[in-house]
């Protein structure tokens, strides 16, 4: 534990004293309104479409890049590094202190912006978009069993194999909820790679079920199908910009304004979509300018 404490307050360090390449750092009289991602694709995607929302509101923005994982972040935030971070609804809420996992957006929405008003953060509008755990089965699979839901699963599971994170049989929102919650007990555990990995091992019939993510570029495939979640066992993950509290009522509409329209406009599909452009090579600014021109948020 002191081992992390040290490398998560060096990396803060390093936030608080660079980011990304040679831009100003500070307040954000000094530098500007400071963006930040976690350090995966689509949170560098997430974080390039309010940096250029904002910048059309003339509001002078610092990108600063795949910071790390939460652990670096939330710090960061409430140490007055970073301003704006593009979050997951149910991962920070159980980051903030809730135990509960709940599929409630708005109920959850309320109890992340409770907790995080002493830290003087503030969560700005849901949106439809969501990045959560999914099971899913090949289109031929489904199509065989009829299957359209998880509980769906419970004639099938005993022979069956599940792909998923190495981490997952002990995970609650994987194997052990899957039992828990639904019933299921699979007869094998395959650990997968990567997304990519899993909907390959389904292909070619390695595995019959595998956790992906929502909003995965690898879901994009027609041959590929989610099971509905019926029982609500994972979380609601809608994404929500949220910022420090200092920089709203410094900027106040210039920076909600953008901030919530991005929300309001991006539904799971389309982040999809564009998570499948960026895997395939495209530059992520100009993923984010076509979304955002083809939704009127930005001035062509």
């Amino acid at each position: 534990m002191a081992r992390f404490v040290l490398v998560a307050t060096a990396a803060v360090m390093l936030v608080a004293g660079c980011g990304r390449g040679e831009e100003p750092t500070g307040g954000s009289d000094e530098a500007g309104v400071r963006v930040a991602s976690f350090d995966f694709a689509e949170s560098e995607l997430l974080a390039e479409l309010y940096a250029q929302a904002l910048e059309s509101e003339s509001v002078p923005v610092t990108r600063l890049g795949q910071v790390g994982p939460r652990e670096i972040v939330a710090p960061a935030m409430e140490l007055d590094h970073i301003d704006v971070v593009a979050e997951y609804l149910g991962t920070a809420l159980q980051y903030a202190g809730s135990t509960e996992p709940n599929p409630d957006s708005d109920s959850a929405f309320e109890d992340l912006n409770t907790r995080l008003a002493p830290k003087d953060l503030v969560a700005l509008a849901l949106s439809p978009a969501e990045d959560k755990n999914t099971v899913v089965v090949t289109a031929e699979v489904a199509d065989a069993g009829r299957l359209e839901t998880i509980s769906d699963l419970r004639s099938v599971a005993d022979g069956w194999k599940f792909g998923g994170p190495a981490e997952c049989p002990d995970r609650p929102l994987c194997l052990v909820g899957l039992e828990s919650v639904y019933g299921l007990r699979f007869s094998d555990f395959v650990p997968q790679r990567s997304l990519a990995f899993t909907s390959e091992a389904l292909r070619r019939g390695e595995i019959d079920a595998g956790l992906m993510f929502t909003s995965a570029a690898e879901l994009e495939a027609s041959d590929l199908v989610e099971l509905t979640d019926d029982l609500q066992l994972q979380p609601a993950e809608n994404i929500v910009p949220v910022v420090r509290t200092e920089v709203v009522q410094q900027w106040g509409s210039s920076v909600t304004d953008p901030l919530v329209a991005v929300s309001a406009a991006l539904t799971t599909d389309e982040l999809r979509a564009m998570n499948v452009r960026v895997a395939k090579g495209d530059p992520v600014p100009e993923v984010a300018s076509d979304w955002l021109l083809r939704h009127e948020l930005l001035d062509r």
